[in-house]
């Protein structure tokens, strides 16, 4: 065969094949044989269990947790077969009141949740520069009350309203009832405000009448001067048609 016989060319790349397997092979024996030298040349250093982690860790089995059992009417709350009753009170009361002068007024009080026998009560009256006691039981203290307070409640309900009459602006303030009751203790209601309006009568009347006709006496000399007013813009106007 000549020199360029068609079978050398795959000769050749077979020879090449080979030369790369065999030197690819060399190469990883190589680095394996490294590798293993480097192994053998490094000591292996053990690190020292700390005696206190070593300790918390045992080879023996491991026990499950036991839960404390319960008792289910530990944490439950004890309920009785009645409901609780709520302690002695002043039930409340409108805080409010507004009267004309002369007018009678019912300032209310009433017990619940006590038993009324026995109970004393005192009605204060709070005005704008002193405190005085209207009621002791039901009898005045002071003289301006007499005859005009005293109690108009069922005392038997646990009612002590107090009513006073023929109010005057002298009578305006807070008025409180303070109840004793039959164990010492002391209860006190929230108190009343009491507005007075004077009662003008006939001279209210009067100062209204005069203010009505004081407005339609101002309306009617309004009116009048529009209407001259119109008028003399109307006769300019025909004037000036006229010329």
């Amino acid at each position: 065969m000549g020199p360029f016989s068609p079978s050398q060319p795959a000769q050749t790349l077979n020879h090449l094949l080979l030369a790369t397997f065999i030197a690819g092979g060399l190469l990883s024996l190589s680095l394996v044989c490294d590798g293993a030298t480097v192994q053998g040349l490094v000591t292996p250093v053990h690190a020292t269990p700390d005696p206190l982690i070593a300790g918390s860790k045992t080879d023996g089995p491991k026990m499950p947790l036991s839960t404390p059992e319960t008792n289910s009417t530990d944490t439950l709350p004890a309920v009785s077969g009645e409901e609780e009753k709520a302690g002695p009170m002043v039930e409340p009361h409108p805080t409010k009141e507004k009267a004309v002068e002369g007018e009678d007024v019912k300032f209310s009080c009433l017990l619940k949740e006590a038993d009324p026998e026995g109970v004393v009560v005192h009605w204060i009256h709070q005005g704008p520069e002193i405190e005085d006691t209207v009621l002791e039981g039901n009898q005045t203290v002071k003289d301006r009350f007499a005859g005009r307070a005293f109690l108009s409640g069922d005392l038997g309900d646990g009612d002590f309203s107090m009513t006073l009459l023929n109010v005057s602006v002298q009578d305006r303030g807070v008025y409180l009832c303070v109840l004793t009751i039959s164990d010492g203790s002391t209860l006190r209601g929230s108190g009343t405000k009491l507005s007075i309006r004077k009662d003008l009568g006939l001279l209210e009347m009067e100062e209204s009448v005069g203010t009505i006709i004081g407005v339609t006496v101002a309306a009617v000399g309004v009116t009048i001067g529009l209407v001259a007013l119109i008028l003399t813009q109307c006769r300019d106007k025909l004037n000036c048609l006229q010329k």
